[in-house]
């Protein structure tokens, strides 16, 4: 099965990183996903991150990306195909530049008359390389121009490349596409309403009309509301900057899409479903930043790498959600020009259940995937236990595994070095995308997992915590877990069933030909059968 995801924006980029730890956890099985992640600041910290994020991801599949294939029933089951896109800014970066204003005022006098009617002058000559600041007016239009513009260009491109692979899907089928981002800033904001279009145009281009893929495709997006907050910019910035958003007018904008969204009839012709996501607040700050002279507003760049937010993997579980629609569904909301709106809620005492997030028939398979991962997470990132490393120098005496390359191991830390944790040189913990998920919701025992498996701060207090028990004592997967008898050792336990997991059976990793995915298959299967699961 064949599937496209696109991110869009500062928030798109943090859900397709949920959305790879979705695959990690290995809830999309034989799955290709395109991703193309589409940002107009392409130096931005969030973006930086992503794509650390992928890379780790696909070398841990293997180091050969023509090696690389979709799994089943093991960790990294889904193949990604990544592709991203950035408008060129750097040249012509306002407005105006890109406009060729002064030459349009003196040729076209009403041209440049109607852009002074529609714009003012600050929209007209801020910098675009930091995105569309919540001018959507003027966001939408710039995008979907430079989509046309990119492929109309005689240059190959990453945009060209997921085009191609949509254009050759529905040929084949229909594909599904689904878009991640909010509805409240610049990018997101700007591109959701016009990607169908502006895709579907670009594909007829590429293909010479040949490929119909507004016919043939279905489209889903969430719809993200306001869930953070930052500075108020000062007046110098104000004046520096012409146009900066604020987060104050986050929950309006959030409030005006709505009604564009539910009434908009274009919109409802070109989506089939719609998942509606927001939190009740907006007290998260994803990145307080300080200087000399105290607080200061970040507009994009390396330096606005925010923290992630639970909110993120809700978006991400609403794409895997859009994949699992039967296709009969969408295909009726198609014919009749209908947009079906989802709507997901959490209890009211504020503990996050794995149903919320992907719903009671999936929720049980959903515990299961992430805490197995997060098991793996310990066992690779502590240097206590290192059970992986020790399978490939042979200090756990496990024979078989020597031959695993070490590179592919060095990227599986560096993958959950993002995910969890990493072990620095005082032996704390560095808090990764699961623990600032776990943060966003509140901390303690309120993000899907027993508190215990986030107290730790130091390599010491994790070794001594109870991650045998991950679960808490009420809601799915409450007995899943296993003792330790009285003197002895979670990893011999681990060590013991990796042992033993196969004995008189297939040995189900036979099936992958990489020596790592047969190595992670097996300890995917023991956690599976420590656990009891």
């Amino acid at each position: 099965m064949e599937y496209f995801v696109l991110g869009i924006g500062g928030t798109g980029m943090r859900c397709i990183e949920s959305f790879i730890h979705l695959c990690a956890m290995g809830m999309l099985d034989d799955t290709t996903v395109h991703l193309l992640a589409l940002d107009t600041d392409k130096n931005n910290g969030n973006f930086a991150r992503l794509k650390a994020v992928k890379d780790a991801y696909l070398n841990v599949k293997d180091l050969d990306s023509s090696n690389r294939t979709t799994g089943k029933d093991c960790f990294f089951s889904a193949n990604l195909k990544y592709y991203e896109f950035s408008p060129n800014y750097e040249q012509k970066s306002t407005f105006k530049d890109v406009f060729g204003y002064d030459d349009t005022h003196y040729n076209n006098r009403n041209a440049s008359d109607l852009a002074d009617l529609v714009f003012s002058g600050d929209v007209e000559e801020f910098n675009l390389r930091h995105g569309y600041r919540a001018q959507t007016h003027l966001g939408s239009m710039m995008m979907y121009h430079s989509i046309i513009e990119a492929v109309q260009s005689d240059f190959n491109n990453d945009l060209k490349r997921f085009l191609q692979s949509l254009i050759a899907a529905s040929s084949n089928g229909k594909p599904r596409v689904f878009i991640l981002g909010s509805v409240f800033g610049g990018t997101g904001a700007s591109s959701i309403p016009i990607i169908p279009q502006a895709i579907a145009k670009a594909a007829g281009i590429i293909s010479k009309g040949a490929s119909n893929v507004m016919q043939n495709a279905y489209f889903g997006s969430t719809l993200l509301t306001a869930y953070f907050k930052f500075n108020l910019p000062s007046a110098t910035e104000r004046k520096e900057q012409k146009i900066i958003a604020t987060s104050d007018k986050f929950a309006l904008n959030s409030q005006v899409a709505m009604m564009f969204y539910q009434d908009d009839a274009t919109v409802q012709t070109t989506y089939q479903k719609f998942y509606m996501i927001g939190t009740p607040g907006m007290d998260w700050d994803p990145m307080p930043q300080k200087t000399e002279s105290g607080a200061k507003t970040i507009t994009g760049g390396s330096e606005q790498k925010n923290d992630s937010h639970y909110i993120e993997l809700f978006a991400a579980c609403a794409a895997l959600d859009f994949l699992k629609v039967e296709e009969d569904v969408l295909q009726t909301n198609k014919t009749n020009k209908k947009a079906d709106y989802q709507y997901r809620s959490i209890n009211d005492n504020g503990k996050m259940e794995f149903q919320d997030l992907v719903g009671q028939a999936r929720a049980e398979e959903f515990a299961k995937k992430m805490s197995m991962l997060t098991i793996l997470s310990i066992l690779c990132n502590n240097p206590v236990y290192d059970f992986v490393s020790s399978l490939q120098n042979g200090a756990a005496k496990i024979s078989g595994f020597e031959d695993v390359n070490p590179e592919q191991i060095k990227n599986l830390k560096d993958y959950f070095a993002l995910y969890h944790f990493k072990a620095g040189g005082d032996d704390v913990l560095s808090e990764g995308w699961l623990r600032q998920l776990h943060r966003s919701a509140g901390g303690s025992d309120k993000f899907l997992f027993a508190a215990e498996m986030f107290a730790p701060q130091t390599v010491k207090e994790q070794t001594k915590s109870d991650w045998n028990q991950p679960f808490r004592n009420e809601g799915v997967c409450r007995d899943n877990g296993f003792s330790v008898k009285l003197f002895g050792n979670k990893y011999d336990k681990i060590k013991e069933n990796f042992l033993k997991v196969y004995d008189g059976k297939d040995d189900m990793s036979a099936s992958f030909t990489n020596r790592h995915e047969q190595m992670l298959k097996r300890i995917y299967d023991t956690l599976i059968s420590v656990y009891k699961f």
